[in-house]
């Protein structure tokens, strides 16, 4: 094999996942546009924006349908004012949108 195909082949490095705690405060959802951002007030009281894309390529979805996790748990979590942990990857500045790509890997629910 070449050098240039193995590197190819390597997997690509994900950025650093981050965890925030707090509650979300707002849903906007734009399915046309393919955005579904999250306005999340963390416990510090500091807001961030969050979104539902792939959470290994920062890309957005083909659509978010009523069987997405992460859309039902942000609702629930929403409508229920409860305080989750999200762990988010940055993907740095997305000019269209005029916001940091911070995209939800995962949610922890916790009692």
């Amino acid at each position: 094999m070449t050098e240039n195909l193995v590197e190819l082949m390597q997997p690509a490095t994900l950025p650093p996942l981050s965890w925030a705690t707090g509650t979300v405060r707002q849903i906007l959802v734009q399915p046309g546009e393919r955005f579904y951002v999250f306005e999340f007030l963390q416990s510090d009281g500091t807001t961030i924006i969050l979104r539902i894309a792939n959470a290994h390529t920062g890309l957005p979805p083909a659509a978010v349908t009523t069987d997405n996790v992460l859309y039902d748990a942000m609702k629930e979590a929403y409508f229920r004012d409860l305080t989750i942990q999200i762990g988010f990857r940055d993907f740095g500045p997305d000019p269209q949108s005029g916001i940091n790509n911070l995209c939800i890997d995962r949610i922890s629910l916790t009692r």
